[in-house]
């Protein structure tokens, strides 16, 4: 599989230098015990690990010790250290500077400097979660002068929806921008968003034919994407605990 290229435009669109942001996708990716590679050595070298906590007074984030003693030596060593990972199909990366042996909970651990910069690269290719039918959400979509149209949201990414909309002809194109678009996360909050159509199709549901969107979001702000990735978390953990995971 290839990696998809992505130029310095996308790159800089995907990044946030805002430590709070940064703060609140350390702590995703620690709460969740997702595995993260460091590169360091020009990439010649490589250490997997966890996230473990953020020393927030010494602004210093701490993560696991590696399971060979020579590879965590030489990234003492290094002085810049590549940081990815990709919980639910998004890419997240961050660079942080020198490593330092330290102490957590009794047992040894690397600490390093906090990233100032952090990025989330967001592709249409990465993984989209179809919804259980008690967390499909109702999608608003404004119509002008028209009546307000509710869809039902049946699969969700950071990158976009699919949504249905049972017995009805949508009149939307591929290509048509749909601004004051409201979809209620419940639990996480509400999204005012604008969707632009990607996809158009019928589906049979139970003998029913139902009308379909995809739609990828434009200009989601960093505060939605958050909402978005909470609620996407939430389902998943809720489907893990329903099939006894």
């Amino acid at each position: 599989m290839t990696t998809p290229t992505i130029n310095a435009d996308e790159l800089e669109r995907f990044t946030t230098r805002n430590p709070r942001e940064i703060h609140f996708y350390l702590h995703q990716l620690i709460n969740d015990g997702e595995r993260v590679s460091v590169s360091f050595s020009e990439g010649k070298e490589t250490v997997l690990t966890m996230l473990l906590d953020i020393n927030t007074a010494e602004n210093m984030l701490i993560f696991d010790w590696g399971g060979s003693e020579t590879a965590n030596r030489k990234l003492m060593q290094s002085e810049r250290n590549f940081f990815v990972c990709a919980p639910h199909g998004v890419k997240n990366q961050f660079v942080c500077g020198k490593v330092y042996e330290t102490i957590f909970r009794k047992r040894r651990a690397f600490a390093t400097r906090m990233p100032d910069h952090y990025t989330r690269l967001q592709r249409r290719e990465f993984f989209r979660l179809t919804l259980p039918m008690t967390r499909r959400p109702p999608c608003l979509i404004q119509q002008g002068g028209g009546p307000t149209l509710q869809l039902s949201v049946v699969d969700i990414s950071i990158g976009g929806i699919a949504a249905e909309l049972a017995g009805s002809q949508l009149a939307y194109e591929i290509g048509q921008t749909l601004p004051r678009v409201q979809i209620d996360l419940k639990g996480v909050g509400l999204l005012d968003v604008t969707l632009e159509v990607r996809d158009k199709t019928a589906v049979q549901r139970g003998g029913k034919t139902a009308d379909r969107i995809g739609c990828r979001f434009i200009n989601l702000t960093h505060t939605m994407e958050n909402k978005l990735q909470r609620f996407i978390t939430d389902v998943q953990r809720e489907e893990r605990a329903r099939l006894g995971g």
